[in-house]
């Protein structure tokens, strides 16, 4: 489930529109867009699927963020988790919200628990070029009670670079998209270290994310299946 939930959240990235110093938002500023993102095993059975919500839109001189509400559900369509995310873009960088990234499941409780989060949230420059290489991202959540630590959960995506432009094709059309490679660790219970490539379309999003074991063989993988209101 923890990879499962890194791919499923990883389809938030998109491109809207442009404000502030350049600050091209890689995700749909416009209140009332949907996103729907489907994830498979590496036979193409349906293991799960999200939807992410705009709620609302704010704008500052040169800054604007949106509230976005992330839903997870079994393949059978029942919800398996709900929380809401913050996206900004800043000064010409857009700046992903890392919480989301965290599988609300796996905290449990937390309003019973003295909570303290440690994020480096994910950014992505308005100007992608072929071999940039782009910011590592981290969050690290860590639960207790009465200063004793019960919990700590850590995700962590490391050696980003863009990779080039490829033709993508999903449910939701099809897009020339930057190809991103990276490297992600989940720490909870155990650890589990993946490599995967992310298929990012301007003014449409993650088209299309795929994770490898360390011998290059892909365990899952996730495509767009619709978008509307953008």
């Amino acid at each position: 489930m923890m990879k499962s939930k890194f791919l499923l959240l990883l389809a938030l990235f998109s491109t809207g529109s442009m404000f502030g110093q350049n600050c091209e938002a890689f995700y749909p500023f416009k209140k009332g867009a949907v996103i729907e993102t489907q994830s498979f095993n590496p036979k193409g059975k349906l293991t799960g699927w999200a939807r992410q919500t705009i709620l609302d839109v704010q704008h500052g001189t040169n800054s604007a963020a949106v509230l976005v509400k992330s839903e997870t559900f079994d393949p059978k369509g029942k919800e398996q988790a709900a929380q809401e995310l913050t996206m900004k873009c800043e000064n010409g960088i857009f700046i992903m919200d890392m919480k989301g990234f965290i599988d609300p499941k796996t905290m449990g409780n937390s309003a019973e628990m003295e909570v303290k989060i440690d994020a480096k949230n994910m950014e992505f420059p308005a100007v992608l070029t072929s071999g940039m290489i782009l910011k590592d991202a981290s969050i690290r959540i860590s639960m207790g009670s009465g200063g004793m630590t019960f919990m700590n959960i850590e995700t962590r995506i490391f050696n980003r670079k863009v990779e080039g432009i490829e033709s993508v094709t999903t449910p939701a059309g099809t897009f020339e998209c930057y190809k991103i490679s990276y490297e992600s660790e989940v720490k909870a219970m155990v650890k589990v270290t993946v490599k995967g490539v992310q298929y990012i379309a301007k003014n449409v999003g993650v088209v299309r994310s795929e994770n490898y074991d360390k011998n290059g063989k892909l365990t899952d993988y996730s495509v767009m299946s619709k978008i509307s209101g953008n």
